[in-house]
This record gives C-alpha cells, sequence and structure tokens, in this order.
C-alpha cells in the first residue's frame, strides 16, 4: 500500500483506495470518523511482508479512515506509566518515559528493543520523531531459519509451552474484513499504557513471539473459527504467531511460506545467499561454451593450507641442532611431518577431508634414496589402505602442530574394528610413526634447547605442585603420568619414565565406543598400537545434544518457567554439563600438547562433530593467533569448514522440521555448541581475544539464516567443486569485519602472543561457565540479561549489557533500529508490487 512508505519518510498520506477486483484498501477499525492524530478511534495496523531472505511483521498507526498518524509531544513524564496523552496515542515526551521507567525496572535490553521500544532504546537519540513503542514494531525471521510452519486454530494450544497460543488479537466485530493482518500484544497492560497503546478490546497490539498475551476479541474466518499461521524457528525456541482474516489469505500465506522456506536439498540455488550474488554472478558468467564456473571475483579463501602450515611452521626444516665434534656447528633437522599434496588433490583418497593433508613424514613420503624423503613421492596406495580401515576413509591427519617440539593436534574417525577385533598393520604403522616423529623431534628440541615447557632440560617442565594445581585432580593420573617417580614424567620429552608416545582421546562414552562395534567399527586396542594409550570423555552423540538444546531453548523462551529456581532448571536440561564436557577435552588435549608434548589423536565416530569441536578449541588454547579476528576464521574454515563438518546435514539448510525422518534425523546445533564453548572463553578471558561477546552473538545468527554462503554444504569439495560457494555467495566473514563495534577494545595483541598458551586451571574454567543468556533468552518472553541505566554512574559489571546514550547495539536483529528494518521490509514490498503489476 503507499501509505506504507509514506509513513517511513515521515509523510501523511491516505491510503491508496481499488475497487473490489484490485487490492483492497488497508482500514483500521475507531470510534469516529475524525481524520486527526487526536482521534480516539487509532489503532494499530499490521502488516506482513515476505522476501527471498525473511519474513517481517510490522504495524503502523492509524486512524479510523487509514491515514497514518504521527505522533505529537504531549504524554504524560510519568514514568509510571500512569499518565497519557487525551487521544490516546503516543509520542516522544511518552518513548522516554518508558524507557526510563524500564531503566528504573533493570529490563534486558533484548526485552526493550524487541517488545517495547523498536526504533530505540534507553537514550536513544530519535531525530526523526518517531513515537517507538506506540506506533512502529517489527518481528523478522529469516526464511532459511523456519523449520515449520504450521496452520492453526486460535483456540489451538500447543503442549510443553506455558504461554498463551491464542492467535493475535484483532479489533472489534466492525473490522474491515481488508485488514488481512492482526497482531497479539506480549507486553503487561501498564507497559501498553505508557507507551499510548490502547487497551480495550477494539484495539491491536504487537505481534506475539515467545510471549504471554492478554485476550481481546480475535479475527475470524467466515466459518466463524479464528485462522492463523506459527512459524517454528530453528534456532532458540523462536516462534511467531500472526492471523489472516480469511481462510484464504491464511491458505495463501502458508503455501508460500512451504514454497520458499523449503526448497529442498536439489534446490539450494533458490536461497538467499545465491539469490542475492545472483545478478553479479550471471552479469559475469562466461559466455563461452562448455564454461563451468561463473566469471566473477571469489570471496577471499581464510584457510590456505599450505600458507596455514607454514604459518604454524610445522613443514619447516628445525634447525640449530648441535653437531658432536664439529666445534660447535649445527645441522638442520628436516620436520617431523610432510604434506600430503597430491593424494587427495581432486579428493578421492577422502571426499569429505580438505586436499592437502599433513601425515607424519616416515609414513607420507617414499624411502627412494631422496635421503631424508624430501622430495620423495607420496605414497599413495599405503595411504589409502590406512583410510580404508578409518569410517569415511577419514584417517589421522595433522590439524595444529608446534614448530619447536612434537606436540602437536591430530584428527581421524573411528577404526573399523568390530566385534571380530579387526586389524590393520598400515593403521597401526601409521599411528606408531606419528609417536615415532614426535619423539625425535623432541629430542632435538631438547638438544638445542628449545623444548619448550615440556622439555627435558632442566628447570624446563614445571613442579608437580603446579601441574596438580592446573589440574584440579581432574583425570590427574593420566594428565601427569609418573607424578610420583623421580623427577615426574613428561610422555615423549626426556624427563625420563615410560614413554606414551601418542595419546588417543576418543570423545564418545565408551559404553558408546564398545556399542559400534556391532555396527562394525569400534576404538582402538592400545595392545595392537605400540606406544599408544586410550582414554574416553564421555560426550553425547548428535541426539543428546539436540534433545539438550531443544530443552534449554524451551526453558529459556518459556514464560513459565521457574525464576526462584532458575539454576537448577538450567543444570536440568544437561546444556551446561555438555559444554563442560567439550571444554574439559579440549583443555585437556591442550595440556598433553603444550606440557607433555605428546601427538594427540582425537576422534568420535565419522570425525566431523565433536572431533571438530575438540581440537578448534584446543587450538584456541594453544595457538594466539586463533584469538584474533583473522584468526578465528581461518580455524573455523579448517577445522569445521575443510575437514567436513557437515553445515547442511546438521543445520537442515533449505529443510523442514520433518523431511530428515520422524526423530528429526540428523539434525543437531554442533556449530552453535562450538561458539558457545568460545562464548565461554570470551566471557572469562576477554583481554586474550580479539573479538568479543557480540562478533560470536552476530555469527551464531547466521548460522541458520543462509543470508551467506560460508556455512552451507557438508564438505570442501562441495563447496569449492559442485557449488563454487565463494564465487556465487556473500562472505560472513567479510560481514563480520564490516559491522563496528565487534572488536574487543580492550584486547592486547602483543600481550596475548607473549602469554602463548591459554592454559587456566581447569576448575577455574569449569565452575564459571555459565547460560548464554544473549543467545537463549534472545526471543524470551522475560527479562533475562541486567541492563544499567545510562545515568546510574556506576560501571557496570562484566557480564552486563550497558545503554549508551548515543550508541545503539549492533548485534541483536531485534537490538536494531526499526526503521531501517521498515524500510528495508517496505522497499521490498515495492519492488513485489512493481513485478505485479509489471506482469499484468
Amino acid at each position: 500500500d503507499s501509505s506504507f512508505p509514506a509513513h517511513v519518510r515521515g509523510e501523511r498520506r491516505r491510503p491508496v483506495r481499488r475497487d473490489e477486483g484490485g487490492a483492497r484498501r488497508r482500514r483500521v477499525d475507531g470510534d469516529g470518523a475524525g481524520d486527526g492524530e487526536g482521534e480516539s478511534g487509532a489503532r494499530t495496523v499490521w502488516c506482513c511482508v515476505m522476501t527471498y531472505y525473511r519474513v517481517a511483521l510490522f504495524g503502523y498507526r492509524a486512524n479510523a479512515d487509514g491515514e497514518v498518524l504521527l505522533p505529537r509531544p504531549g504524554l504524560s513524564d510519568d514514568p509510571s506509566g500512569g499518565g497519557g496523552p487525551a487521544d490516546g496515542v503516543g509520542s516522544d515526551g511518552g518513548n522516554d518515559a518508558v524507557r526510563r521507567w524500564l531503566s528504573s525496572q533493570n529490563a534486558s535490553v533484548q526485552f526493550q528493543y524487541a517488545h517495547c521500544l523498536a526504533d530505540g532504546g534507553p537514550g536513544s537519540n530519535n531525530k526523526r520523531g518517531g513515537s517507538g513503542g506506540s506506533g512502529r514494531r517489527v518481528l523478522q525471521m529469516p526464511l532459511a531459519s523456519v523449520s515449520g510452519v504450521e496452520k492453526t486454530l486460535a483456540s489451538s494450544q500447543r503442549a510443553g509451552q506455558h504461554y498463551d497460543a491464542s492467535l493475535l488479537p484483532g479489533t472489534s466485530s466492525g473490522l474491515p474484513s481488508g485488514l488481512n493482518y492482526t497482531a497479539m500484544s506480549q507486553l503487561g497492560s501498564h507497559v501498553s499504557k505508557a507507551i499510548g497503546v490502547t487497551t480495550s478490546s477494539s484495539s491491536s497490539s504487537p505481534a506475539l513471539s515467545n510471549g504471554a498475551a492478554s485476550h481481546p476479541s480475535r479475527p475470524t474466518a467466515p466459518g466463524g473459527s479464528p485462522l492463523g499461521i506459527i512459524l517454528h524457528g530453528k534456532d532458540g525456541g523462536r516462534w511467531v504467531k500472526f492471523s489472516a482474516a480469511s481462510d484464504t489469505d491464511a491458505r495463501r500465506a502458508h503455501e508460500a511460506f512451504g514454497t520458499y522456506a523449503f526448497p529442498g536439498r536439489r534446490n539450494l540455488g533458490y536461497l538467499f545467499a545465491f539469490e542475492s550474488r545472483r545478478a553479479e554472478v550471471m552479469g559475469g558468467q562466461d559466455k563461452t561454451e562448455g564454461a563451468a564456473q561463473p566469471d566473477v571475483k571469489p570471496t577471499r579463501r581464510r584457510f590456505v593450507p599450505l600458507d596455514e602450515y607454514g604459518r604454524q611452521g610445522v613443514l619447516e626444516p628445525r634447525g640449530g641442532t648441535p653437531v658432536e665434534g664439529g666445534g660447535g656447528a649445527t645441522a638442520s633437522y628436516p620436520s617431523p611431518w610432510a604434506a600430503v599434496v597430491h593424494a587427495n588433490a581432486s579428493y578421492g583418497l577422502c571426499s569429505t577431508y580438505p586436499s592437502v593433508l599433513v601425515g607424519p613424514r616416515s609414513a607420507v613420503l617414499k624411502n627412494n634414496g631422496a635421503g631424508d624423503g624430501a622430495g620423495g613421492e607420496e605414497d599413495a596406495p599405503f595411504l589409502r589402505r590406512v583410510a580404508a580401515f578409518r569410517s569415511e576413509n577419514r584417517f589421522a591427519t595433522l590439524t595444529w602442530g608446534s614448530r619447536e617440539h612434537g606436540g602437536s593436534v591430530w584428527r581421524s574417525a573411528q577404526p573399523k574394528v568390530g566385534l571380530q577385533g579387526n586389524r590393520s598393520s598400515e593403521d597401526e604403522r601409521y599411528l606408531y610413526a606419528i609417536g615415532e616423529e614426535a619423539k625425535r623431534a623432541n629430542l632435538a628440541a631438547d638438544a638445542r634447547d628449545e623444548g619448550g615447557v615440556g622439555g627435558g632440560g632442566p628447570g624446563r617442565r614445571p613442579p608437580p605442585e603446579f601441574l596438580r594445581m592446573i589440574c584440579g585432580r581432574i583425570n590427574e593420573s593420566d594428565l601427569i603420568p609418573g607424578l610420583d617417580g623421580p623427577g615426574g614424567s613428561g610422555g615423549v620429552n626426556g624427563g625420563g619414565g615410560p614413554a606414551c608416545m601418542l595419546k588417543i582421546m576418543d570423545m564418545r562414552p565408551k559404553s558408546a565406543a564398545m556399542g559400534n562395534k556391532t555396527q562394525g567399527y569400534g576404538y582402538e586396542n592400545t595392545n595392537n598400537y605400540r606406544g599408544s594409550t586410550i582414554n574416553f570423555y564421555g560426550i553425547g552423540n548428535i541426539h543428546a545434544v539436540r534433545d539438550a538444546y531443544q530443552r534449554v531453548s524451551g526453558l529459556c523462551t518459556s514464560p513459565g518457567s521457574s525464576d526462584l529456581q532458575w539454576t537448577q532448571l538450567v543444570e536440568g536440561t544437561g546444556w551446561p554439563g555438555m559444554i563442560r564436557l567439550i571444554l574439559s577435552a579440549a583443555w585437556q588435549a591442550a595440556f598433553h600438547v603444550h606440557y607433555n608434548r605428546l601427538p594427540v589423536l582425537v576422534h568420535c565416530s565419522h570425525g566431523w562433530d565433536r572431533t571438530s569441536q575438540v581440537p578448534a578449541l584446543a587450538q584456541l588454547l594453544l595457538d594466539p593467533h586463533y584469538r584474533t579476528i583473522e584468526g578465528f576464521s581461518t580455524l573455523v574454515e579448517k577445522d569445521f569448514l575443510s575437514f567436513g563438518h557437515p553445515f547442511h546435514t546438521r543445520c537442515g539448510h533449505g529443510e523442514g522440521r520433518n523431511e530428515q525422518g520422524g526423530d528429526e534425523g540428523q539434525l543437531a546445533p554442533i556449530f552453535l555448541q562450538f561458539v558457545d564453548c568460545v562464548f565461554q572463553l570470551v566471557n572469562q578471558f576477554p583481554d586474550y581475544f580479539e573479538f568479543g561477546p557480540r562478533y560470536l552473538l552476530l555469527l551464531s545468527e547466521h548460522i541458520y539464516s543462509c543470508r551467506f554462503g560460508t556455512l552451507l554444504c557438508d564438505c570442501e569439495r562441495e563447496r569449492e567443486v559442485v557449488a563454487a560457494i565463494r564465487q556465487r555467495t556473500y562472505c560472513v566473514w567479510e560481514y563480520l569485519e564490516s559491522v563496528p563495534g565487534l572488536a574487543n577494545p580492550t584486547y592486547d595483541g602483543k600481550a596475548s602472543g607473549e602469554a602463548g598458551a591459554l592454559l587456566m586451571p581447569l576448575p577455574m574454567l569449569l565452575r564459571n561457565v555459565t547460560l548464554w543468556t544473549d543467545r537463549y533468552c534472545m526471543y524470551g518472553a522475560k527479562a533475562t540479561v541486567p541492563c544499567v541505566p545510562p545515568t546510574s554512574g556506576r560501571y557496570p559489571p562484566r557480564n552486563t549489557v550497558t545503554c549508551p546514550v548515543m550508541e545503539q547495539p549492533v548485534a541483536l536483529h531485534t537490538m536494531r533500529q526499526a526503521d531501517d528494518r521498515l524500510r528495508r521490509a517496505l522497499d521490498d514490498v515495492d519492488m513485489w508490487k512493481t513485478a505485479a503489476l509489471r506482469k499484468k
């Protein structure tokens, strides 16, 4: 309707009136036929817009003739909400009163922006004279994050959710049939009164989004039954409900959502990530016959294998080893690791691994007379036999290594042991080669006095009391082997004691690993793998993760959750316990690498879920480069994207909730769980990270949004060869780098680099794990995050979210300026209207 853009521009214009054959005019029922802002018949008109990217519900104030009303001063400045203008229409004064009232109540920022003041928050300087909570509200949800579309009646109830499930309250029985969409309020009457929304049964209210509501009269279909649609979100238990005035409108909306929100796995080109760059791709398409890739500049790849491994120094010769009797001369020692450049170049060795891999030098290169093996040809047949003994051919390969010694992080999938106890001599030799190469690297490092804190030289290894303190008696006998022996043991370092050359860390519970033997898999028998030890870390599978996430999301979005037992309820979901298990496993892996100088092999079942989380977190603790913005993007691209975390399978991009089976198939928020673990580190040790919680929060929003192509597809081969993601979509890392205010102003890169490994006492890390309220309570009905009023004059606690006077938060969709969101939505309305008229 042409009146909508006028509202955004601050103009007053009557809506276009069409005949019965055209689009019906928007109209709001009123008490009189007045045409001014002071009419008591003013109501809120609600509209719903669907674009390629999102569905948005927005409302504005209008009088009985459908004329858009602009605010004017006049609302009482009483912060208690008792005052109000005579005409019942809000104003800037009313917004100021509500802001002060909300600040005095310490309501959370996301509550204020999402539910009350859509065009500004506490202290915002609204130069346009908008009425904020009194007239403009925006609810939106990316189409790709919709997991299900439900057509329902107002009287229906959703089991397990403690909220009023009635549809959006509309107006009185005099409501014209042209009003297609109305909305439900989740504000109390005192807030509604303060912002100028009347509470009589003939008034409209904001759209329902995970909240409780009052019970005004409801719109009904011609048959007398209220009709509406519920959009269920994939992230955070989010849902949005709205009603339609007719059964025809409800059916049309339901069909449209089903078509565009769920194009299916075979039609991913309809996702917004591809649509957003389609014009550029089509304009740059190579017109020559047989052209397979679009002729456009691809986005920058953050993980370039040889460059990243070169930065780590794992492929560089280890120089400076003294030569005995050489008069001070030194000899260069070749790197213990070698790159597998050709064997998987076309993804034939393992289709879900990156094209360039790193393995133990003696196993990767043939001993064909090339001296130390440099320049030797890759032993592809041997590597194929090694890969054949692992699930999905995902054999052990290096993801991070120390440039000083043999400590390194490796990852693989479970072996194919089975009930018969199958063995592979090639796999056993390969893992033994990893331990042997690490042992030689440690001895060479000790010889040149570069053994690190775990070295065998005098004074190198910390005292046992210190190691006991940071371990906190958690798995102490494994982390500090030979503790009671003379001088302690350092694993493969030069400290003496029986050498454990390779630490195998199985992320599964041991019962689950034993159960997998019935399917032909299992775990390593250390009697067959010389110099290796194995431990199990009890992290649940994808089904346990999904169940825990649904419980914590339901708890955070339910208005009926008990606040007096909040901590017990959060722990009862099992989600914080899983976070602690993952952080503990990552910390222990980093400890083995840093202090024991051991090569650590991490695996779970298929090696792409828990095996991506734990090594990535261990590297965050070990390498300060990954704690920078650039390094973090490289880490995610390496350990999740290139090493084959199945983003599409786990997130269900382009698919509905029931399209993968009755048990939701393979859906699980694995990457979101990893981001939560990173948040715990950033929240406890912010000075060590260049990025802050807002960076992680915005990244977590785009896991399901499909606005960018970075987190699409299941492996590197699908992204680079099949879908050409970098040529056809935009990059989420470039977007995050362009958003101001996401960097941590207190980060000291020099100090973080000098500190090196971030290995805090493990009990301190685990005991301070907390619920990520900014993320999981984002769409909750209750205020959860404390908000310090800008006039308080006191420094806020570290975990609080401040309300700056001139600065608007940038992380949450619900915290952004509603004017901008409304303008984008209305621009889309004009675009589709123009396209429809052109087609006619």
